[in-house]
């Protein structure tokens, strides 16, 4: 009891220090960006408007004041917004909640829950690192992930990516109990996976993730976890079709739709992309982004070089799979996006911070620290 109060009281500080730490935020007017306006005409379509006049309500209206005097190519242009909303579409839940939302917070809805989905981010990297680590530790992860400033600078936008990375760990988490402490937890894991889909794109990363743990773990478990990730995916598939070479011609085309490219031509386009990437996440660091890069670098690699031996189990092939899955995510799109597209990358990293932290803890004599705050019970991945 004392444990699980206690552990409760540091939540609720993490969730304060996330919140007070976007408070400029919350206090400033919204910076409306490309992506915040389709999700905001998306908001008024699910309200019941049409979606051209939503369209043009946002991006012609006040709120796409500033977009069309810095981009008027793009977001002044009222063919390139037509043809880019296709690729929202799927992307409902975030949307549906601003609409709720809406009567009470008004045009600072979506910003609000980007918000919100930054502390609920917070909250389920700690929730993650406590199925392994001690509470000092998941603690210590938790606050390095709130001073991320990949996570907390998008997250100051009127987006979706703090939500998506709060559902894709808190899935991540639920796979983890599967595997280890009990099938039913695969019901949370299908559930978080299908909201993902509605929310984000990267839930193909858990796709991935868990066919590599199938095919190399060949447990009932993993099966489950697989057959149910396909079965949410492929679901929101059918309702609402991504046209992905539509998608890709267009990010390796400057952000100008491109309809007739061939899936040859835009093979042939990837290594120039892939190298114009590299180049400018290099520039992007040495301009004062070394703490991001810091925190995914070190945190992947001490993930792969710690989580073996002793320390393996089927919810670090999980989580190693994941790593590998949500690299390739960032690599099939490779533009720039400031480590935006690269907070897939968040959990896995963090759980491997949490590796460092106990492998110190170990050689500087302070054992507590060491053990798992929440041990587990017994293998279920038979």
């Amino acid at each position: 009891m004392r444990k699980t109060v206690v552990t409760s009281l540091v939540a609720l500080a993490l969730a304060a220090v996330a919140l007070l730490s976007m408070a400029d935020t919350l206090g400033e007017p919204v910076r409306w960006t490309p992506d915040g306006l389709f999700y905001q005409a998306r908001t008024l379509e699910l309200q019941g408007t049409d979606r051209e006049q939503a369209l043009a309500e946002t991006f012609q209206g006040p709120q796409g004041a500033a977009m069309r005097a810095v981009d008027p190519e793009r977001s002044g242009d009222p063919e390139w917004v037509s043809y880019n909303a296709q690729f929202y579409e799927r992307r409902l839940i975030v949307p549906a909640a601003a609409a709720a939302l809406e009567p009470v917070a008004g045009d600072r809805a979506l910003l609000d829950l980007s918000v919100a989905g930054y502390v609920a981010a917070v909250l389920a990297i700690f929730a993650l690192l406590l199925l392994r680590f001690s509470l000092p530790i998941a603690a210590a992860v938790s606050l390095a992930t709130i001073a991320l400033p990949a996570l907390s600078n998008h997250s100051g936008f009127p987006l979706t990516d703090s939500w998506g990375l709060a559902l894709q760990t808190a899935a991540l988490g639920c796979g983890i109990l599967a595997l280890e402490r009990g099938r039913r937890w695969v019901i949370g894991w299908a559930i978080a996976l299908l909201v993902l889909a509605f929310t984000r794109d990267s839930a193909l990363i858990l796709v991935l993730a868990a066919a590599w743990l199938a095919l190399t773990q060949r447990s009932r478990v993993s099966y489950w976890l697989l057959g149910t990730s396909v079965a949410a995916s492929a679901s929101v598939a059918l309702l609402f079709a991504m046209p992905m070479r539509e998608l890709l011609a267009m990010m390796l085309n400057d952000a100008q739709p491109d309809p007739g490219a061939s899936w040859i031509s835009i093979l042939e386009r990837y290594p120039a992309a892939i190298v114009d990437l590299l180049q400018a996440d290099g520039g992007y660091v040495r301009n004062g982004a070394w703490g991001s890069a810091l925190y995914l670098l070190a945190g992947l690699g001490l993930l792969f070089l710690l989580g073996r031996g002793p320390r393996a189990s089927a919810g670090t092939s999980l989580l190693k799979a994941g790593a590998l899955a949500g690299a390739a995510y960032v690599v099939a799109v490779p533009i720039f996006s400031a480590f935006r597209l690269e907070l897939v990358l968040v959990p896995m990293a963090a759980y491997g911070l949490a590796f460092g932290f106990e492998w110190i803890a170990v050689r500087a004599a302070l054992p507590s620290l060491a053990r798992p705050a929440l041990p587990v019970s017994g293998r279920a991945s038979s």
